[in-house]
C-alpha cells in the first residue's frame, strides 16, 4: 500500500504546473458540458465529423472576428470549443480511438488557432492597432512553436509538458478577452498581453525541458 501512495506522488510530482492546470482546465470543462456531451453522445455521429465541424465552427469565428463582429465570434468560438471536448468523449465512448482520429483533433486544433488569431489580427489592422496586430502575430507564431516542440520532443520519446499556457488554459483566457470585449476594448488587448508573455515562457521552459532530458 505504501508503495502504491508513494507511486502516486512520484507520479503528481513529475506533472509540471501547467500540465495540472490544464488537467483541471479539463475536468471542470468535461463536467460543466456533461450535458452537451450526453446529447451529441446519443445522436450517434462519428468522432471525425464532429471534429470536422469543430473545425469549421472555429474558421467562422476567425472570420467574423476579422469583420469585426466579436460577440458572435465569440459565441462560435466557444461553440468550437466544447465541439473540442465533444469529439474526445464520443470517441473514448464508442470505443473509436484511432490513430488519424488523434491527428484530425490536432490538425483541426492548428488550423482553428490560426483562424481566430488572424481574425484578431485582421481586426486590429481594421482598427489601425498596429501594435496589437503584431502581438496577434506573435501568440500565433509562439502557439504553433509550442505545438511544434511537444510533438517533435514526444517523436523522440521526451516528455513535454511543462509551461503554463498549454491550449486549454490560453483557449479560456481568449474567450475571457472577446466576451469582455464589448464592456471595454482594454480587456482583449491585455488579454493579449498576457498570452504573449505566457506563451513564451512555455516556450522557452519546453525547450529547456527537451535540452535537459536529451543532453543526459
Amino acid at each position: 500500500m505504501s508503495n502504491q501512495v508513494e507511486g502516486v506522488r512520484d507520479s503528481d510530482a513529475t506533472r509540471s504546473r501547467g500540465q495540472k492546470m490544464e488537467e483541471g482546465l479539463r475536468w471542470f470543462s468535461d463536467f460543466f458540458f456533461r450535458p452537451v456531451t450526453w446529447l451529441f453522445g446519443n445522436l450517434g455521429l462519428s468522432p471525425n465529423l464532429i471534429t470536422v465541424f469543430g473545425l469549421a465552427v472555429g474558421i467562422a469565428s476567425g472570420y467574423f472576428l476579422a469583420v469585426g463582429s466579436v460577440p458572435l465570434a465569440a459565441g462560435l468560438f466557444t461553440f468550437a470549443g466544447v465541439l473540442d471536448i465533444v469529439d474526445g468523449y464520443i470517441a473514448k465512448k464508442l470505443d473509436r480511438i484511432t490513430v488519424f482520429g488523434s491527428f484530425l483533433d490536432s490538425f483541426s486544433d492548428r488550423l482553428s488557432d490560426a483562424a481566430i488569431f488572424l481574425g484578431l489580427m485582421v481586426y486590429y489592422l481594421e482598427l489601425g492597432e498596429g501594435v496589437y496586430v503584431g502581438l496577434s502575430l506573435v501568440v500565433l507564431v509562439t502557439s504553433f512553436l509550442i505545438s511544434y516542440v511537444r510533438a517533435r520532443a514526444e517523436s523522440l520519446d521526451v516528455h513535454c509538458k511543462a509551461g503554463l499556457m498549454a491550449r486549454a488554459p490560453r483557449t479560456i483566457l481568449l474567450l475571457i478577452g472577446l466576451f469582455f470585449n464589448g464592456l471595454s476594448p482594454w480587456v482583449l488587448k491585455v488579454v493579449l498581453w498576457i498570452l504573449a508573455v505566457l506563451l513564451v515562457e512555455t516556450l522557452i521552459e519546453r525547450l529547456i525541458e527537451v535540452w535537459k532530458a536529451l543532453k543526459e
